[in-house]
This record gives structure tokens, C-alpha cells and sequence, in this order.
């Protein structure tokens, strides 16, 4: 769902669109509007829809005193700016790919020499369980190039809820529970399900009851769901029309990270799994010739030495 859209219901010659559009966007706490209601306020002719938009501008006005924003609930909503968080940077993440690279292959190297009896799949573990022990003593020594990067590869729970299209099933049985009911469980319910749904046609229903509702706790649902099914829409588009990328390298910018535009993970889809079976000869990535796993940390142990020693004063110094 674009803004511009759905602002520029409020130039609608139908008064009643009018007055929905200003009521989903006082619900919805959308700061964005704040300007074209202010516009808009002083040609309005339809006093239902003036009186809608000072409430509405109102509302807007203190979300904004506030620092609310639609962007950053949706990053936060969604688990993007976590996922950003705990997103390598480029340099980590190509030092990665090597180090999962090499250790998949000496792997699969171990499991052929095992099957053809060369090397017994014990000594084959004991080499495994080897640089296993030497990765987790690196980490422990604070090397600052392998041992961060491993720690900062994206765990279970720091990737982004995918984003949803909306849809335009059919919201009319849920509609009239919500309406009809006297029920406050079965409004809560509609409400929930009219989200579930997914359909942006929802909101001006949402709105009313926001408004109307006797209860504070329907009222509360009405604004929260809404918000969500809002989030949603608004989300879908900017994956769809680039703006999301964009805000993700603003934001990792801001972070002081260089991470990848179209981020599909760290690990090439060409290395072959476990069970590839004898025979099968891992491929070398595209532009990243094949390295062992020591000679990465070897060379990330040096790095960490070197900026020790510049930081570290001669004996000479401090002798004067």
C-alpha cells in the first residue's frame, strides 16, 4: 500500500471516503499525513469530515512530538533491524563463506577416504572434532577477524519476517460479527481474523471501531490489529518497488556496516552437502579459490598480532 494512495483519498468527491481515509490515518498514528491534513483542513466543506480531520491532526501531531514513525515500527515489528544487527558485513561475511567452504570439504574429503578404508572414520571425527576445538579456542582468545565474524553470523530468531502480499479475500462473514455482535470476544475475534486476512479493505472498519466502540479493550484491538494489517501492505510495497532495500543500507550505513544489497546469506549454493556421498568433489565458488580453515585463522591470528604491536609502545619509548 503506497501513502500517496491512500492520501489521495482525501481529495475523494465523496465526503463519507473522505472521512474514512482521515479516520484510518488517525488510527493508524500515520505522522506522514500530517502535512496534507493540514492542507486539506481549511477547503474541507463537509463539517463531519473537518471535525474528523482536527481530531485526526491531533493525534498526528502528538505521535510525532512522540518520534513515532510507521518505517520504524515496521522495521521493528518485522525483525528487520535485528536482522541487520546481526548481519556480518561484507568482509565478514566473504570470511566466512571461506571458512564453511573449507570446513564442508574437508568433510566430505574425510567421508570418501573413510569409505575407501585410506583413513578410519574415527581418525576422520578426531580431525573434525581438531578444528572444531580450534575454532573454539580462537573465540575464546578474542580473535578479533575469525572469532567475530563467527560470532556474529545471523542465529535463529535475527532474520526478518518475510513480507506478505496483501490479498482481497472475502472479509464480509467477519464484518458482520464484528458490527452485529454484542459479544466482546466475538468483535476481538473478528477483528483478528479480519487481519489474518490480509485485506487492506479492512481499515476504514477498523477505524470506526477504533472510534465508536463502547469497549476500551475492542477499541485497543481495533487500533493494534489495524496497525499490524497497515505494517503489512506498507511493507509488501516497498519490498516490491525497492524502497526497503534502500532503508536496510541506510540503516546498516548508519550502523557503520556494508552488507550486501540482495543479502541471500553467506554460504554458496554450490557446496555440496553431507551426504553427497564418495566421489563427490566439492566445487570451488565463483571468484573465491579454495583455503583451509587454518590458513584462515592463521591469517586472522597475524591481523590481530599486527594491530597489537602498533598499539603496543617500543622499549625504547618508554625506556626515554
Amino acid at each position: 500500500m503506497k501513502l500517496s494512495v491512500l492520501l489521495g483519498g482525501l481529495h475523494n468527491p465523496n465526503p463519507a471516503t473522505r472521512l474514512d481515509v482521515v479516520r484510518v490515518l488517525g488510527m493508524l498514528d500515520e505522522t506522514r499525513a500530517l502535512e496534507p491534513l493540514r492542507e486539506c483542513y481549511p477547503n474541507e466543506t463537509d463539517d463531519s469530515v473537518r471535525q474528523a480531520i482536527a481530531w485526526a491532526g491531533k493525534r498526528l501531531f502528538q505521535a510525532y512530538q512522540a518520534g513515532y514513525s510507521t518505517v520504524d515500527e515496521i522495521f521493528q515489528y518485522f525483525g528487520i533491524d535485528r536482522e541487520i544487527e546481526n548481519t556480518p558485513d561484507e568482509d565478514e561475511a566473504r570470511l566466512m563463506q571461506q571458512m564453511d567452504y573449507s570446513l564442508q570439504r574437508d568433510l566430505v574429503d574425510m567421508r570418501e577416504k573413510g569409505a575407501r578404508g585410506k583413513v578410519g572414520w574415527a581418525i576422520g571425527v578426531g580431525a573434525v572434532a581438531g578444528v572444531g576445538a580450534g575454532l573454539h579456542a580462537m573465540m575464546m582468545q578474542g580473535a578479533e577477524s575469525a572469532s567475530s565474524a563467527m560470532a556474529d553470523r545471523p542465529r535463529i530468531g535475527t532474520t526478518r519476517t518475510p513480507a506478505t502480499a496483501p490479498t482481497d479475500a472475502d472479509i464480509s462473514i467477519w464484518l458482520r460479527r464484528l458490527h452485529e455482535s454484542d459479544q466482546e470476544g466475538t468483535r476481538e475475534q473478528a477483528i483478528i481474523q479480519l487481519t489474518e486476512l490480509n485485506n487492506p479493505r479492512a481499515l476504514p472498519h477498523l477505524a470506526a471501531t477504533f472510534i465508536n466502540d463502547p469497549s476500551p479493550q475492542i477499541r485497543q484491538a481495533a487500533q493494534r490489529f489495524g496497525k499490524i494489517l497497515y505494517w503489512r501492505a506498507v511493507y509488501w510495497t516497498m519490498e516490491q518497488d525497492g524502497s526497503m532495500a534502500a532503508e536496510i543500507q541506510r540503516r546498516a550505513t548508519a550502523l557503520g556496516k556494508k552488507i550486501k544489497a540482495d543479502k541471500t546469506g553467506t554460504t554458496p549454493d554450490t557446496i555440496p552437502q553431507l551426504g553427497a556421498g564418495p566421489g563427490a568433489q566439492p566445487p570451488t565458488p565463483s571468484g573465491s579459490p579454495a583455503v583451509d580453515v587454518a590458513d584462515i585463522l592463521m591469517k586472522a591470528k597475524e591481523g590481530r598480532a599486527k594491530r597489537k604491536s602498533k598499539q603496543r609502545p617500543s622499549s625504547r619509548k618508554r625506556k626515554q
